[in-house]
């Protein structure tokens, strides 16, 4: 996965275990990242809550279908759990102190 840069794009799916939306959202914000209230082919990722995960046997979410078919068109969209995003953040914690 790519570092948190400024303008790194995040959007949020389903519900996630750790976190609501808005605490989520201000963690992006304060790693320099951005959230959009839509998806579109500029966006870098779509975050998949780990409550009730199509990755665990839960059902796709419409945004993450449409995600799917934007990363077929050629997209660069990456699609991650909520666990791995959590990794990210820590990660970008890491690279910052360093």
């Amino acid at each position: 996965m790519k570092p948190i840069m400024p303008g790194t794009s995040f959007l949020f799916v389903g519900k996630l275990k750790s976190m609501t939306r808005e605490q989520a959202r201000a963690l992006v914000e304060a790693n320099g990242g951005v959230c959009p209230s839509a998806l579109s082919a500029d966006l870098d990722y779509l975050v998949v809550g780990d409550e009730d995960s199509p990755f665990e046997g839960g059902e796709k979410r419409p945004k993450q279908i449409k995600a799917e078919a934007l990363i077929e068109a050629g997209a660069p969209i990456a699609i991650i759990r909520e666990s791995e995003f959590l990794e990210l953040l820590e990660e970008n914690e890491k690279r910052l102190r360093a």
